[in-house]
């Protein structure tokens, strides 16, 4: 859950940001509207990379990588070979190699888990990519999920006659009402009026209540009330609001900051979870062919490949970073990386080292067992 917002920060939006100041010249204005179009464009190049690259096709890359049957026969050895000692030596150094079973257990579960939970972390990064709770313009006390990308209305400073006009095609057309909320009578009372009601109007802009359309005289053909509030919702949940340019540059330059501060994230760990899984399968390639020999000792063979399991993960998980760094020949100051961007190796670390640990225990273990 996102955390609360600091109070002093905290606006009222409903006073104009630059109400007193006097009006900007042709060229300034031109310069904004220039801007707007190169923010547009820059936008577009961060959502296609995180649809191309971090999306469906990014993630069916992952999946069969990870998800083959290895991993299954790899389990199925692992258990049919516990199930076999037991019956054959039943509890001759039971204690012992129940300890060797335990400890063989763990850096295998740990094994799955990492990846598996790299890539919980990425589809919660492209959730908070595409999402969010607070939009500029809006009350702070409207948290309801919307899309990160917030429509984008005419600026009524543009030309506020022009503006007036757009609002009466809008509100006298029918079919324009009917275009942005399709749905049934029945449907719309149950959506959007309860979203109006569980949010106690916040959802409708300031510049979509009731007194603001009335006063624009543009509802003449006999509207009523209700549609006018429906309107305004359905506005608001699509996070459109009537900003004047400066505010619409202001609110550009937020969601470029927004959307690069999520977008890096988010590719950095997709990069870390397709190397974790495929290390993870390298591992499980190599180990399979292996304890599927006849004679082989099966469980020596699976301590020391999670032991080098165990070994190398931190720098594999670690390798997107070196990689960045390379040109410094490694990193000079890691005080100065972002935290969210190494969130996954602190999280892991200490169960790592508790599997090097594990994984040592039932290296000794199982070449004791198999020697003696």
């Amino acid at each position: 859950m996102m955390p609360p917002l600091d109070p002093s920060l905290q606006n009222d939006t409903s006073a104009p940001v630059n109400e007193g100041e006097p009006p900007l010249n042709e060229s300034a204005r031109n310069a904004m509207r220039a801007y707007l179009q190169r923010t547009e464009v820059r936008l577009s190049t961060l959502h296609r990379i995180a649809v191309a690259f971090i999306g469906g096709a990014g993630l069916l890359l992952l999946l069969p990588t990870f998800f083959k049957e290895e991993i299954t026969v790899l389990a199925r050895i692992f258990i049919g070979s516990v199930l076999d000692e037991i019956a054959r030596y039943g509890a001759q150094d039971l204690a012992l190699r129940l300890v060797l079973y335990g400890a063989l257990l763990f850096p295998l579960v740990l094994s799955l888990v990492i990846p598996l939970y790299a890539l919980y972390l990425l589809l919660k990064d492209v959730v908070h990519f595409y999402f969010t709770i607070y939009t500029p313009g809006f009350p702070d006390t409207l948290v309801t999920p919307s899309f990160a990308l917030s429509g984008v209305g005419f600026s009524p400073d543009e030309s506020p006659e022009a503006k007036r006009r757009i609002l009466a095609y809008q509100y006298q057309h029918t079919s324009a009402i009917n275009f942005a909320i399709p749905f049934s009578p029945e449907r719309r009372r149950a959506y959007l009026d309860d979203t109006i009601a569980d949010t106690h109007g916040d959802i409708i802009p300031e510049t979509r209540r009731r007194a603001a359309i009335e006063a624009t005289g543009v509802l003449t053909y006999g509207i009523d009330m209700t549609t006018v509030d429906r309107f305004g919702a359905a506005f608001g949940l699509a996070r459109t609001l009537d900003r004047n340019l400066v505010e619409e540059v202001a609110t550009s330059e937020i969601s470029l900051v927004r959307h690069i501060i999520y977008l890096r994230r988010m590719v950095l760990r997709y990069m870390k979870t397709l190397l974790m899984f495929i290390w993870t399968t390298l591992i499980t390639f190599i180990m399979l062919p292996i304890v599927q020999t006849d004679g082989v000792p099966v469980f020596l063979i699976l301590a020391l490949g999670y032991f080098v399991w165990t070994l190398l993960v931190m720098p594999v998980m670690r390798l997107p970073l070196t990689w960045i760094y390379k040109h410094l020949h490694g990193i000079p100051d890691t005080t100065q990386i972002d935290k969210q961007l190494i969130i996954l190796e602190e999280q892991v670390r200490p169960w790592i080292r508790a599997a090097m640990v594990s994984t040592a225990i039932a290296v000794a273990l199982a070449g004791w067992l198999y020697l003696r």
